[in-house]
């Protein structure tokens, strides 16, 4: 009995085999047709299509893209960075104004030319 088994499993791995040739045979008869090259070209250019009617829409309603927004929010913190390094000099400006300021204010008021001293 178990040299009977064999035969059957050989065949049906032979049958597995001819249906796996078989979808082999079929995708390559539609992959090298025409008319499933023109489907593709055609659905290529309907997503394309639609990605610009989508863009058009969407700047029609005055709708950023998520480009543009993400190139936004580089050049604001870029103008943020710029701004904090004006800050910090503008700090550092006020700051040498006031010891100028304190530097004078001491000359002004050491002695003067009619003093003793």
């Amino acid at each position: 009995m178990a040299n009977r088994d064999r035969p059957d499993e050989q065949e049906g791995e032979s049958s597995g085999f001819s249906g796996e040739k078989a979808a082999s045979d079929i995708a390559q008869a539609v992959i090298g047709s025409p008319a499933f090259g023109q489907a593709v070209s055609a659905a290529v250019a309907a997503r394309e299509l639609a990605g610009d009617a989508q863009r058009a829409a969407m700047g029609a309603l005055n709708v950023s893209s998520q480009d543009q927004a993400e190139r936004l929010e580089r050049r604001i913190r870029v103008i943020s960075e710029r701004l904090e390094e004006t800050e910090d000099r503008l700090d550092g400006a006020i700051r040498r104004i006031r010891e100028l300021e304190a530097a004078l204010s001491a000359i002004g008021n050491g002695p003067g030319p009619g003093s003793e001293g």
